[in-house]
């Protein structure tokens, strides 16, 4: 069974079972929560969680950079095929408020007790926070313990490794197509090495993802 199926199953799963999120939220994020995070939590769990699959952890994440992701998807100028159909059903108020809940959200991490070499979560810890001698340090841009810093730059604390390898691939293939803009994801991704990023990977899947506002 594909991903996609399997996401879509579990989503009409939730939906059946009437499984709306947290009663918390406000009335404007209930509203959207209540048409659209069934499909969100077939994947990314209940309360943003992610997989070690690969899904990518939704909780505490940026509500700026949540949006505009979700916009980018909607628009076509992020790929993702299992991204882009749900994201050309929300509205710009559906997405903010799914933005909104997600950052809100505490979960434990799902990849921090797979199993990983301590050298290589050591080698991770030191790229993240003074990088090397080919690449900036990670914190350099996404903040002091991978917290994330607006729009442009999303947390990357807690984020399933698998994930994380996924999208430095993602983006070195963007790399081969076309020559990356300096100081992009594109350009430092190019840069590193195999070991780098399943290093990076490791280091950051086992991170709590800590805000000042907590």
């Amino acid at each position: 069974m594909s991903t996609l199926t399997s996401c879509r199953m579990t989503a009409i799963i939730f939906a059946t079972a009437g499984v709306f999120l947290a009663p918390h939220t406000t009335s404007a994020q209930t509203a959207a929560v209540k048409v659209d995070a069934t499909t969100c939590v077939a994947c990314h769990g209940m309360h943003g969680e992610g997989a070690p699959a690969g899904v990518p952890r939704l909780a505490g994440q940026d509500a700026e950079y949540m949006s505009h992701a979700l916009s980018m998807f909607k628009a076509g100028t992020r790929a993702s095929a299992i991204m882009q159909p749900i994201a050309r059903n929300l509205s710009d108020t559906d997405m903010r408020a799914l933005a909104d809940y997600f950052s809100t959200q505490h979960a434990p991490l799902v990849d921090a007790a797979a199993a990983k070499s301590p050298q290589l979560v050591l080698a991770g810890k030191q790229l993240a926070v003074a990088g090397a001698a080919n690449v900036a340090a990670c914190f350099s841009c996404h903040a002091e313990q991978g917290k994330g810093n607006g729009a442009r730059f999303p947390a990357i604390a807690g984020q399933p490794a698998t994930f994380v390898v996924n999208r430095l691939h993602e983006f070195q293939a963007r790399a081969k197509g076309q020559s990356p803009q300096p100081g992009t994801m594109t350009a430092v991704a190019a840069m590193l090495d195999e070991s780098q990023i399943e290093a990076a990977a490791a280091y950051l899947s086992q991170l709590t993802l800590h805000r000042n506002s907590e």
